[in-house]
Parts: C-alpha cells; structure tokens; sequence
C-alpha cells in the first residue's frame, strides 16, 4: 500500500493493483478512443492524451470516494482511509451507519459527485471548441464520470446503488440486517447477469467488452 498524503485528515492510499488498470486504461485510450476519435495526431500525442485522462479518471474516482468519506464524516462516522485499487476506489470507514437515511446519503453522496463531475465537464467542453486536445479530455472525463455515476446505481451490493436499496429496504422494514440481507442477495443476481451478459458479448465477437463484464460481474457476485 503506497500512502499518497492526506486530504482534509482522510489518508490517501494507492494499492499496487492501482498500476495495472492505469496502464489498461491508457492503453485503452491511446490504442482506441483517441485513434478513432481524433485522427491524424502523432503517435506520442495518443499516448501522452491517454496517460493524462487516465490520470483524471481517477482523481475523478478519488473526488467520488471523498464525497462519501466527507458525508459519513458529517454523521459522525469516523474515515480511516480512501484506498485507490483496481476496481476504482474504497473508503474506510470506521463503523456502520446508525439510520437509512444516514446510509442512504452516504451511498449517494458518491454518485451524485461522479453526476456533478461530468455536468462540469461537459460546460468545459462546450467552451474548448477549437482546442482539440482539451476537447478529447474534457470530452471524455464528462463520458466517463457520467457513466461511473450511472453504473454506480445498479443494485448490486458493494455498489453504491446497493447500498442506496439497501436503505430504502431498511427505511421499509425497519430492519437493517434484514436490508443487508436482501441487498446482498439481489448484488448477486446482479453479478450473475452480468456475467452471462459478458459471455454472450464474448461469444458475438465484442472480447474485450465481454471480459470487462463478466470480470465486474464476478466482482459483484463474490
């Protein structure tokens, strides 16, 4: 674990998966979206754009786990870390949370930032016109966050959207293990179905789409 200093007292940590999905990333970037996207730009330049947007990803990803940590803070619940790893990020908190409102805006304080982040985006957007490279980067950082908000919202627990049902289960039965329970049964029904959604991608020819998705199925599913 690479500690990376601190932000309003939280640590910030990096695991060393944290290198693997960077260097995925901007290979997927240098070797795809900018190729396609913006033609004509020097090899080094597509590599370089493919590095730095990563590089904002996951500051995006960082500001996503802090609005969660700096929430739950609020309520009173203490913040050991933020840990950057391969699938995104985690924050540690120090206990569970006492009420499913208090849950539920916790869950939700990460999306809506990751919402917020790409409607920021997207004005910069508007006003790099002319400016291609700016244009490529603030292009996709607005994609990107607004994908990671939505994605966050799918039910399946340790999703962000699986805690927030979670909570909506607890404010209806008055039941917080009985909420866990039902959350974590449906994150899983969630993670086989993205699984089997993955496999028929891979057998339509869609490869690495589908070992993307079948590999975040696995991830929800256990």
């Amino acid at each position: 674990m690479i500690p990376l200093g601190r932000i309003a007292g939280i640590p910030i940590r990096l695991d060393s998966s944290w290198f693997l999905i960077f260097a995925l990333v901007t290979w997927t970037l240098a070797a795809g979206y900018y190729p396609a996207e913006f033609k004509g730009w020097p090899a080094w330049e597509y590599w370089v754009m493919g590095a730095a947007t990563a590089a904002m990803f996951f500051v995006s990803v960082l500001l996503h786990e802090l609005s969660h940590s700096l929430v739950a803070r609020r309520f009173g619940t203490s913040v050991r870390s933020i840990t950057l790893f391969i699938f995104g990020g985690v924050s540690q908190l120090g206990g569970g949370t006492t009420s499913a409102t208090r849950e539920f805006l916790i869950a939700a304080a990460g999306p809506a930032a990751s919402l917020l982040l790409a409607a920021l985006f997207w004005v910069f957007e508007s006003a790099a016109v002319g400016v291609a490279p700016a244009l490529a980067l603030l292009r996709y950082l607005a994609y990107i966050n607004a994908m990671l908000g939505l994605f966050n919202l799918i039910p399946g627990f340790p999703l962000d959207g699986g805690r927030v049902f979670k909570a909506i289960v607890w404010a209806v039965t008055h039941d917080a293990h009985r909420a866990l329970r039902v959350a974590g049964t449906v994150g899983r029904v969630v993670g086989y179905l993205f699984v089997l959604f993955g496999v028929w991608q891979i057998l339509g020819g869609n490869f690495i789409n589908g070992i993307w998705i079948s590999f975040i199925g696995w991830f929800l599913e256990n």
